[in-house]
């Protein structure tokens, strides 16, 4: 994931658990800066 000059490497592993979704989720909300509602998520 490229967002402005922040470069996030998202693994390509179809399993995720849990815990290493939240992480992911909190990494991605910090470098946009905005909390990822229920909602948008699930409309992309």
């Amino acid at each position: 994931m490229v967002y402005k000059e922040n470069r996030l490497t998202i693994p390509s592993n179809v399993e995720y658990s849990v815990p290493q979704l939240k992480l992911m989720i909190q990494e991605v909300e910090e470098i946009v800066a905005h909390k990822i509602m229920l909602e948008t998520w699930n409309h992309f």
